[in-house]
């Protein structure tokens, strides 16, 4: 539906009068900075506001500035959301892999973090101003979609106004908290003002002319306290009903069955509900029409079944969950998943209309097609992400080498004698190396021969006997192995900084022992040592491994890395939330990703469960994440069902809340 000429002129004014709130937002953020007994920032944040404090104060302008322009972007993306294009995906979608990470979610986390500190805090001069914005678009309801100045907006502008000051992490998260605290009190004072300009304008609120709608049915708001969480059955509602109902529409002729009695009531019964799907919000209209085509249907399977009233799992409501929950994991129109899927179910509607059976055997069968047909598609979409998957299985092959890789080599230098720095090299960069090596170019081919003998000619170079031909065979090895060592830390993209911190390091270390003469004899550790040893060795979080004492370089001798190493839980985490675990191929689920709730469907999870692969709402377009982000964003409650109740149950629940209310 197009945008409302007078919503995109409200609009437009708002954002006008965003460049005053910005400024007050930017000045409420320096005074807190400036007294951090009252930001509740932790120790280790409080060392950080000194910084921040002189970089807004000098980067102040490019804070608002960038703001605004994301502002603007923010409702450009929820206009084209309501004038039904595909704008707002389609900005956000981006060539290539993008794996996300821990620290990818934190992101997300943190939006998401100040998205609800202002919703909080403004909720009630939220939902106010969502009533007129709604009669704004033309609504005959309220809905949260009317308004495209939402929370999540002003959070996801603030955290790029961020970036205009620190390139840290660290401090934009900082900076987006206090100034999404600041926001939030001047945006419940703005959307106020709001709301009493447009009731001064004669626009009228929409709560004076909602009727009761099914929960849900209000995109994106909760439903009232006042209403009744008791999930219900229809048979429990027969009897609440008076004898004679006025119809919300005219009831079906179904030949055989008559109307009166309790066959009445239950027509009438059935029509309320349907009713209240066709005005279920969370169900794009497309897929609404389509349950409507299977009302008269599923009121003759009701009149002569009557476990159908009694259960939730009979086969006419399983049908219309199915269609509901594939329909609405497809928001976009051009979406050609969508309308695929919306032909197949038209033509199931149609057979099933068409049959004069009054049992559910049709329905049974339609449940059994749709879900053959979600299936197809499924694996039509794997079959499009193949590179996607293909780079997920390298990625996990890599991690998997790279911690057995790391935990030998701990192991190997045990009993050598060398540098912190050194120490840390070998068992962390260079075990990324010779995983990376593994994956890319094989076990044999080189260079992963040379840097797996790169191993041992690094551990003998750090502590070379005292001895003439010692440093001989020293001064002949040095030049191949720093050769294979800078190419190894080009390989995995070692910053060229750390690259020489290392080099410099075996500089000092080989110089030591080319020098002539008596060598100090190795004394014993003292205790103190040997717990500063432990702290500064890098060990892995990975499971206990089995012994494996031989040398790394006998690794390059095996046909293959050994099989039962490849299938040890190496690198899958030991505290794997059950949820995470439990996801299949198919589910559908909520994801909060760059700042906004995506519905997505999981297309594939690799053989340890390290990476999963997901389907976005846009078409050919996937969300790769790790099995920590997922965790992360399900501990942070941004993982969630694409539906909290089935499409009937809530419908039936806002039914009984229907006919409890007093006449």
């Amino acid at each position: 539906m197009p945008t409302s000429p007078k919503l995109r002129k409200f609009v437009d004014d708002e954002i006008e009068r965003s460049g005053a709130l910005i400024e007050r937002v930017l000045a409420g953020t320096l005074a807190l900075l400036r007294d951090p007994r009252d930001t509740g920032l932790a120790r280790s944040e409080r060392e950080r506001h000194f910084e921040l404090v002189e970089a807004l104060q000098q980067q102040g302008a490019r804070f608002q500035s960038r703001f605004l322009d994301a502002l603007r972007e923010g409702v450009v993306r929820e206009l084209a959301a309501q004038d039904e294009t595909d704008l707002g995906p389609s900005a956000r979608a981006t060539g290539g892999l993008e794996l996300m990470d821990e620290s990818r979610v934190e992101i997300d986390i943190e939006i998401s973090r100040a998205m609800q500190i202002i919703d909080s805090t403004a909720e009630w001069e939220l939902r106010e101003l969502q009533t007129f914005t709604s009669t704004l678009c033309g609504l005959q309801h309220v809905s949260a979609e009317s308004n495209p100045l939402r929370p999540i907006v002003y959070a996801t502008a603030l955290w790029e106004g961020s970036g205009a000051v620190s390139s840290v992490q660290a401090n934009r998260a900082i900076l987006l908290r206090l100034s999404a605290g600041v926001a939030a009190g001047l945006l419940k004072s703005a959307w106020a003002a709001a709301s009493s300009r447009l009731e001064a304008q004669g626009v009228e609120p929409g709560i004076y002319k909602t009727v009761l709608l099914a929960p849900g049915s209000v995109p994106g708001r909760s439903e009232p306290a006042a209403v009744v969480r008791v999930s219900g059955t229809l048979a429990s509602l027969i009897d609440r009903m008076p004898a004679a109902l006025p119809a919300v529409g005219a009831l079906p002729h179904l030949p055989g069955l008559s109307a009166g009695g309790g066959d009445g009531r239950v027509a009438e019964l059935l029509s309320r509900l349907f009713a209240l799907i066709q005005a279920d919000m969370l169900v794009p209209s497309t897929v609404r029409a389509v349950l409507a085509r299977l009302q008269v249907a599923a009121m003759r399977v009701a009149l002569q079944d009557p476990t159908m009233l009694e259960s939730a799992d009979h086969p006419v409501w399983r049908l219309m969950n199915r269609i509901a929950s594939a329909g609405a994991s497809y928001p976009l129109p051009g979406d050609k998943r969508r309308a695929a899927f919306l032909s197949f179910c038209e033509a199931v509607a149609e057979e099933i209309s068409r049959s004069q059976v009054g049992d559910a055997m049709p329905f049974r069968r339609a449940v059994a097609r749709v879900d053959a047909f979600l299936s197809e598609q499924l694996q039509w979409q794997l079959r499009e992400a193949g590179t996607s998957v293909v780079a997920l299985q390298r990625a996990e092959r890599r991690e998997v080498l790279e911690q057995l890789l790391s935990q030998r080599l701990t192991d190997q230098m045990t009993t050598v004698r060398t540098t912190a720095p050194i120490r840390r090299f070998v068992t962390s960069a260079w075990a990324k190396v010779l995983a990376e090596s593994m994956v890319r170019f094989g076990d044999h081919a080189e260079p992963t021969p040379s840097y797996l003998k790169a191993v041992d000619d690094l551990l003998w170079s750090v502590q070379t006997p005292d001895h003439p031909q010692s440093r001989q065979r020293l001064i002949a090895l040095l030049p191949g192995l720093l050769q294979r060592l800078r190419s190894g830390m080009d390989l995995i993209a070692m910053p060229a900084a750390e690259q020489q911190g290392v080099l410099d390091d075996l500089m000092a270390v080989h110089a030591e022992a080319l020098r002539p003469g008596q060598r100090a004899a190795p004394t014993a550790l003292t205790a103190e040592q040997i717990v500063q040893r432990m702290r500064e060795e890098v060990i892995p979080d990975s499971p206990e491994l089995r012994p494996f004492r031989d040398s790394v370089i006998d690794l390059a001798s095996m046909e293959t890395v050994p099989a039962d190493f490849l299938a040890t839980d190496v690198g899958a985490p030991e505290d794997a939330g059950p949820r995470v675990d439990g996801l299949a191929p198919g589910e559908r689920l909520r994801l909060f990703l760059h700042g906004r709730w995506s519905p997505v469907q999981l297309l594939w999870r690799s053989d340890k469960g390290l990476f999963l692969l997901f389907a976005s709402e846009q078409v050919g377009v996937t969300h790769s994440i790790t099995r920590r982000a997922l965790e992360r964003l399900d501990a942070a409650g941004l993982l969630k069902p694409l539906e909290d109740r089935p499409l009937v149950q809530r419908n039936v629940d806002a039914l009984m809340n229907q006919l409890s209310l007093p006449a």
